[in-house]
């Protein structure tokens, strides 16, 4: 007799479940077995049985397929230990349906999904695993519960990973290699718990502190990355291996990476553009790539060769520290909503400090497939924050703020402490506030001051208040797909203000559209943002006469007797007319020698080793150029990097010159 508590463990066995194990064919041929007499019960007792698979002995007990023991001695999961999970699921049930494949309602998998501990689920993964885990739960793309199972669907890995009703953490299954078994298994708890809404703390954390006082460096560990990363140069935008994948990402959670975040997080960045890299995928950005790698290698030369309190700020922090904060004294200037690529979503609020002109920010925001209640919009509008007003009402008002914590990059959190007092409300943007731009060449510094470069910036988008003295019609860019709005500064030079056409489109087009059509004048909140050596400025909110228009937040005045109208129709507006055409204005020599060496050392890693040669006589005119532009260290630099570790320092210190002289959008 086979105990009915060891059928109920294995019931979230189906055959999706056991073909993830192994493959579909397996399955079929178990089936088989079954069907024909070849699996017979030998023995059973309290949560186990003895079975005889095609003459072979499996000792299954309530761990399932995998702990089973088979006297065949296979490695992998055998065709005979997923026949004795079949017979013991369909053994004495007659003409009834398959337990698992019996409809039940979806609450089953909640109330066992839900009852998963966190705590325990985090010291399972293991500190590297779980904050590989918290960093890849976010792109989780499905999440189908069954009866018996939850299926997580991520993007990276093949199949979808199953957690299974009754088997733990060590049960859930998926075709996930074994060095990312345990992150991908803990995101797809965390993925399923957002999903059946259960309120989970900000596992990207804002509370979380700093790396350990004390990083110890394993001079070794440092030695296999740096190898690797000289690999993914060679080897890596050209053939994609999928083993070199593995062994980055391996690295990236080993337990010598636990007090290194910053470097194992680049480890799996580098990691996913390489799975995109093989796949061919759209989204694949060599660019990105290659800049990440570079930032890596760089970080490991760094580690390696600092003192200890230097090693402290390289080491990055496990999550963003917020320290309590003196009171401020704040004048919101706008808000807009957003999307991320992996699908959190949210609204962010800015705010300026009119006696220093710090900007700061604070956002409301979830992740993907967390709390779907969450409507952005509504948040924005409704949710009140710091004890006081919702952030419509705090993001255009005078206020004090006490009690509240601040990162180091000039985030505001929302504790239980922070309490902020309305002094004016619709306090309006005043032009002598310090840091308000008037002369376009001053923006790139403003955001350098803002972000810094290299291994001590922050790739955070900035904001800051134009003031033009002119604007143009917004014209719609056919070729870039997005939205473009000359403005003009005080010594006629005109700036591209663009909004993509992968935001809120919808709103914020017809936003800009409507107000600045006849002859609107005032300041522009922007968000400004590094796209490759050139820098993006979309515009967030729109200061002029009357109210202050937030662009992705606004509302359509009601209109007597008709809908919105048809997209086509504004876009149709917004095509360029007979008026003044405006167009890029053409990049500085330096500017584009800069540009030509990146793109040489982009060729030389995609070409891959064995044709990198045929580039050698193009690398002589790059050295030569960047000498007469003043340039010979760069030079050098370029010049040594033929491949491999030497093609990473000259990508880094291309990086650090395109980072320091990143342009502005001007138009002509």
């Amino acid at each position: 007799m086979i105990d009915a508590a060891l059928r109920d463990a294995l019931a979230g066995f189906d055959d999706a479940a056991l073909a993830t194990l192994t493959n579909p064919g397996l399955v079929r041929r178990a089936h088989r077995d079954v069907e024909e007499g070849k699996v017979r019960l030998l023995s059973g007792a309290a949560g186990k049985a003895a079975i005889e698979a095609d003459g072979q002995r499996v000792e299954l007990d309530l761990r399932g397929p995998r702990a089973a023991d088979c006297a065949c001695r296979s490695v992998a999961v055998c065709r005979h230990r997923i026949a004795a999970v079949i017979f013991v699921l369909t053994h004495e049930a007659g003409a009834a349906e398959d337990p698992a494949s019996i409809d039940e309602p979806a609450e089953d998998a909640a109330g066992f999904v839900a009852a998963m501990d966190l705590a325990r689920l985090e010291k399972w993964a293991g500190k590297a695993g779980w904050r590989a885990a918290v960093e890849v739960a976010g792109t989780a793309t499905a999440v189908e519960p069954s009866a018996n199972g939850v299926a997580v669907i991520f993007p990276d890995i093949e199949g979808p990973v199953r957690i299974l009703r009754g088997q733990g953490f060590d049960g859930i299954v998926s075709k996930a290699s074994k060095a990312r078994t345990k992150a991908y298994h803990a995101a797809a708890v965390i993925a399923a718990l957002r999903h059946f809404g259960r309120d989970l703390p900000d596992l990207g954390g804002e509370t979380e502190q700093a790396a350990p006082a004390v990083v110890e460096i394993d001079l070794a560990f440092l030695a296999r990355v740096k190898a690797s990363l000289g690999e993914v140069a060679a080897l890596g935008m050209n053939l994609a291996p999928l083993p070199l994948e593995e062994a980055l990402f391996e690295l990236s959670v080993s337990s010598r990476a636990d007090s290194l975040p910053r470097l194992a997080a680049l480890l799996r960045a580098v990691a996913a553009q390489m799975r995109l890299r093989r796949g061919r995928a759209l989204d694949f950005d060599p660019d990105l790539m290659l800049e990440l790698a570079a930032t890596a290698f760089a970080l490991v030369l760094a580690l390696a060769g600092s003192d200890p309190d230097r090693r402290i700020a390289l080491a990055g922090k496990v999550r963003r520290e917020f320290a309590p904060s003196e009171p401020l004294h704040l004048v919101g200037c706008g808000g807009e909503r957003w999307t991320s690529v992996s699908g959190a979503r949210g609204v962010t609020a800015w705010f300026v400090e009119p006696s220093t002109g710090r900007w700061l920010s604070t956002s409301l925001a979830r992740g993907a497939g967390q709390d779907p209640a969450f409507v952005p919009v509504e948040a924005w509008r409704h949710q009140p924050f710091w004890q006081a007003e919702p952030l419509a009402v705090l993001a255009h008002a005078r206020i004090e703020l006490a009690g509240s914590r601040r990162s180091a990059d000039n985030r505001l959190s929302a504790p239980a402490s922070a309490r902020a007092t309305i002094v004016e409300r619709a306090a309006q943007a005043d032009r002598n506030w310090p840091g308000v731009v008037r002369d376009w060449d001053d923006l790139r510094a403003n955001w350098l001051d803002q972000v810094g470069r290299g291994l001590d910036g922050s790739e955070t988008p900035t904001a800051c208040l134009i003031a033009p003295s002119r604007i143009a019609p917004p014209y719609f860019d056919d070729l870039a797909q997005s939205l473009v709005w000359p403005v003009q500064d005080g010594i006629g030079q005109w700036l591209a203000l663009t909004i993509d056409h992968e935001e809120s489109v919808s709103t914020a087009i017809e936003a800009l559209e409507a107000t600045v059509r006849s002859g609107w004048q005032g300041m522009v909140l922007v968000r400004i943002a590094r796209s490759g050596d050139r820098l993006s400025l979309r515009p967030v909110t729109l200061f002029g006469e009357g109210d202050p228009v937030d662009l992705s937040l606004w509302v359509r005045p009601w209109r007597r007797g008709g809908d919105r109208p048809a997209v086509r129709e504004w876009l149709a507006r917004l095509r360029p007319g007979a008026g003044r055409r405006f167009a890029p204005v053409p990049r500085s020599g330096t500017d584009a020698a800069l540009a030509k060496a990146w793109r040489h050392l982009l060729d030389r890693a995609e070409v891959g080793p064995s044709l990198a040669r045929t580039l050698d006589g193009d690398l002589a005119g790059h050295v030569q150029r960047l000498e007469t532009y003043g340039l010979p260290h760069l030079a050098a630099r370029l010049g040594d990097g033929g491949a491999g570790e030497g093609l990473l320092a000259a990508a880094y210190a291309l990086l650090l010159a395109r980072q320091q002289r990143c342009a502005v959008p001007l138009l002509q």
